[in-house]
């Protein structure tokens, strides 16, 4: 019996005399009072409080005996209880579950814990740690199940409580999910730790995951202009390639259907997936062993994949989804979505200009029925304009008057380029007040407006991002490579990075649209200045289509000499870009890469453009990389002839662009720091490219 149980029961024992001691000096006293104040006989008095006091003290001490009887009753049985839960808790109780202190030391343990830890483990005063090597407080932190409310105000500043589990040890080849209860005895606090087995859950968990379908669909995306190029037949080499995927998709346990002319299906299980991932996708290079022509042209595919969504209608719309973003940055690559993010694999071969505008054809007559039942437009390009934004902005701002609908057009008016390109431009008429800032622009938008977002597709750069967020009908018309999915999808998408430029997509748009003659010569010149500076003077990442344009804008009164003269450099911007080649060095043999304090302003970075394309020239350097620093941010611009993909180096340290041009932004940095972070991203695009 406990000490506790003891005491009570003791007392029981002596209350009857303490109770017949009392009512003995009651009844003398009342004895006394009687004989004295009144004429009863003493003798006789005596005897009736004698036979009443005897009367009392039988009934008290029969309902304490009562009493005394119960209690052993239960006292018994709450002994007897007690045992049988501890005995049910320490070897019966199948699940193993320790308590110990505060501190993490155990005070108890029942036999499936020393089945399943050893005895050694589980000694009196060892630590939790030694047995599932968690920490205790991170145990009390992640695994605590109960409610605060419930323990003492006192003791609720010192206990951290988290509803969450998350907390799986493993203990002889076994997994454990650990739920950790709040205790308290004599005023001190102890937890219960109770190690439920997972393992078979864990491990069917697994297997469902591992098992879950993905949805891939794969493109041949240059076949068609290889073909055209080289002038020769691929039946053969796409069979080929038929072939080479067949037995991909056999090695990966999925299905292959191909459900369009060089266009299949995939299905496989996501553990299929992931060792494609961590394969890097090889079946690119696979596939780029296929060549075709005397120039061994490699034939290339695009994959879009995924595991996201519930059924697979809506994972067979996330691929194309991922198709498309692939296709959009260039092809020959993979883009693979799941719950962790969106991945790029690939982009090792530049996209392969096509021949044909036929889509170009398909999205003139889309933008201008959008334009027509538009309210009105605004068009807009990247803050920090050059000309190939500028000159796109004014090709839509010209194919809208032609439409007869309203147009603006949000820009920097201050910029040095603006004002270059447009001195002629703005004495016409129309083009007085067409010009607007990004507080004007955000006031001329309405339900019915229709923004043209042109040379970006990335809406943290644009000139006024707040407008973009707010329009209810965008379109973006683009060539650099698209790095992330839109938060809103825009109605027309038209991003093709084999474009030379954003001019070059416009003035396509515009040959099919409008009629000969409708173009202006100033229009046409800002359109060619556009084409101009990103080819450099025709001479980069020019195709038939390149030429076909600026055939277009000459028959419209461009004259390149002219447009030349938007290129001409202040002495102060000369002698910036001097400074770039008195720090240049020469990195793995083929890349250049050269820094400049710059002098603060925001030409800086045309210059920094223009040293990069410079060093291009030297003997041997692929590609080149020019730093220059503006505020606290350093920026970076990238260029190469067409062997390194500098869109995929600087995409890695959160830049962009396409395959031969690209440049990124390191904010809040040193242009050593940037240079180091350069170098790494070089590092890690060169080594998996010679894998």
């Amino acid at each position: 019996m406990s000490n506790k149980k003891f005491d009570l029961f003791k007392r029981l024992v002596e209350l009857p005399s303490l109770v017949s001691i009392i009512m003995a000096i009651l009844f003398f006293a009342i004895h006394v009072i009687l004989c004295t104040y009144t004429r009863i006989p003493v003798a006789i008095c005596a005897l009736a409080l004698v036979i009443i006091y005897l009367i009392a003290s039988v009934i008290i001490h029969l309902s304490v005996q009562k009493r005394m009887s119960l209690f052993r009753i239960a006292s018994d049985a709450s002994e007897e209880q007690n045992n049988g839960v501890i005995y049910t808790f320490r070897h019966l109780l199948r699940s193993p579950y320790a308590v110990v202190t505060d501190k993490g030391k155990i005070v108890t343990v029942n036999s499936a814990m020393k089945n399943i830890a050893g005895a050694a483990a589980t000694v009196f005063n060892s630590d939790i740690k030694e047995i599932c090597d968690i920490p205790f407080d991170y145990i009390v932190k992640h695994a605590t199940d109960s409610d605060i409310s419930e323990i003492p105000e006192e003791d609720q500043e010192d206990i951290e409580l988290l509803s969450d589990k998350k907390t799986i040890c493993q203990i002889a080849d076994k997994d454990f999910h650990i739920d950790c209860y709040p205790l308290y005895s004599k005023g001190k606090l102890f937890y219960l730790l109770m190690f439920n087995d997972v393992t078979e859950l864990r491990a069917l968990s697994a297997k469902h995951r591992a098992e879950h379908s993905c949805v891939a669909y794969i493109v041949i995306d240059n076949l068609d202009e290889i073909a055209q190029y080289a002038q020769v037949s691929y039946q053969a080499e796409a069979t080929h390639v038929d072939a080479i995927l067949k037995q991909w998709a056999k090695e990966r346990g999925g299905i292959l259907r191909e459900y369009d002319r060089h266009k299949y299906m995939l299905l496989f299980t996501r553990q299929s997936m992931l060792a494609c991932a961590k394969a890097k996708f090889e079946i690119l290079d696979r596939v780029r062993e296929v060549t075709l022509g005397e120039d061994n042209m490699p034939i290339t595919i695009s994959i879009g994949i995924t595991t996201m969504g519930d059924t697979l209608a809506e994972r067979e719309h996330e691929a194309l989804v991922c198709l498309e973003m692939a296709l959009q940055r260039g092809g020959d690559q993979a883009v693979m979505k799941n719950e962790t993010g969106t991945f790029f694999f690939g982009g090792k071969t530049k996209s392969q200009q096509k021949k044909s505008g036929g889509h170009s054809r398909v999205i003139s007559t889309k933008l201008c029925s959008m334009i027509q039942n538009a309210s009105n437009v605004i068009v807009m390009g990247h803050s920090n304009p050059d000309f190939d934004s500028i000159g796109a902005c004014i090709g839509i701002a010209a194919l809208s008057m032609y439409l007869g609908v309203r147009v603006k057009i949000v820009t920097n008016t201050e910029s040095e380029n603006f004002k270059a390109c447009t001195n002629r431009l703005c004495e016409l008429a129309d083009y007085k007040n067409i010009f607007v800032d990004d507080v004007t622009g955000l006031g001329e938008s309405e339900f019915g407006t229709l923004l043209v977002i042109v040379d970006a597709n990335n809406f943290k750069i644009l000139e006024a991002p707040e407008i973009a967020a707010n329009s209810f009908k965008t379109v973006v018309i683009d060539h650099h490579i698209k790095k992330e999915e839109f938060e809103n999808e825009p109605q027309l998408v038209y991003i093709d990075p084999s474009a030379s430029s954003a001019s070059e997509l416009i003035s396509e748009i515009l040959e099919f649209s409008v009629p000969v003659g409708t173009l202006r010569k100033e229009e046409a010149n800002v359109l060619m200045a556009g084409i101009m500076v990103d080819t450099q003077n025709f001479t980069r990442t020019v195709g038939t289509r390149t030429f076909a344009a600026a055939l277009y804008l000459r028959s419209a009164g461009a004259s390149p000499e002219y447009a030349r003269t938007f290129f001409e450099l202040a002495f102060e911007d000369y002698h910036t870009e001097a400074q770039f080649g008195m720090g240049a060095e020469i990195y793995r043999n083929e890349i250049a890469i050269t820094t400049s304090e710059g002098t603060g302003s925001s030409q800086d970075r045309v210059a920094a453009a223009k040293a990069a394309d410079k060093l291009l020239s030297v003997r041997n350097v692929n590609a080149a990389f020019a730093l220059v620093l503006i505020g606290n941010m350093v920026h970076i611009s990238g260029r190469s002839n067409g062997k390194i993909n500098v869109q995929l180096i600087l995409e890695k340290i959160g830049g962009g662009g396409h395959f031969d041009v690209a440049g990124a932004v390191v904010a809040d940095s040193q242009l050593d720091t940037a240079k180091e972070k350069l170098i790494e991203a070089i590092n890690e695009y060169m080594d998996d490219t010679n894998k």
